[in-house]
């Protein structure tokens, strides 16, 4: 209600009612159908936000897509996404559109390639036109693994009959893959009890 004080003998204050709707973006964003909390740090495979394990410098990844939703009733402007590091394990490889209407909704598409074994994180950040979640960031984590051994062999073709116990057979070799690692370990066979 806004009054307006008068000093004209006929009309002394004059009051009317006032009424508005405001109009904003509001930014959401999901993965696997989860909702994902601004400023989460605690990645999570229900989310996505968790990549898992993946096998370090090798030809598996894995991608995750996360959802944008804009839950406002303006256009939701601006829209980019980019992260915190120049840590080269994640790659941004869906950009989102860059606007969305209200109820609209985009993709993010994110790559996981670990370039090392252990855990490797940092944050997702989405720009946008809403003021109250701009940027809107979370943690997103991998962990580079292990590669398997490849290239199995055995030295001994075939194994002599009644060995004494724990005395070596032959000898298991394996190639790793893994960057650092030594590019061959050795397994040595033993004859046990009953042999």
């Amino acid at each position: 209600t806004v009054t307006v004080a008068s000093n004209d003998p006929d009309e002394a204050s004059f009051t009317f009612a006032i009424q508005g709707n405001g109009l904003a973006a509001n930014i959401v964003v999901e993965g696997n159908s989860t909702t994902i909390t601004k400023g989460d740090t605690t990645p999570s495979l229900t989310d996505h936000t968790d990549f898992g394990p993946v096998t370090a410098v090798g030809a598996v990844t894995a991608v995750r897509t996360f959802t944008i939703r804009n839950t406002g009733n303006r256009d939701l402007a601006g829209i980019f996404a980019t992260t915190d590091g120049s840590l080269s394990d994640f790659t941004i490889t869906t950009t989102p559109v860059s606007t969305l209407a209200p109820a609209g909704t985009t993709t993010l598409g994110v790559t996981f390639n670990p370039s090392a074994r252990g855990l490797r994180s940092l944050t997702l950040l989405i720009y946008s036109s809403d003021r109250n979640d701009s940027p809107f960031g979370f943690t997103i984590a991998g962990t580079g693994a292990n590669s398997a051994p490849t290239d199995i062999a055995l030295t001994a073709a075939s194994l002599a009959e009644n060995n004494a116990a724990l005395a070596p057979v032959g000898t298991l070799s394996t190639t790793d893959a893994d960057p650092g690692d030594a590019s061959i370990a050795s397994y040595s066979l033993v004859s046990g009890s009953g042999d």
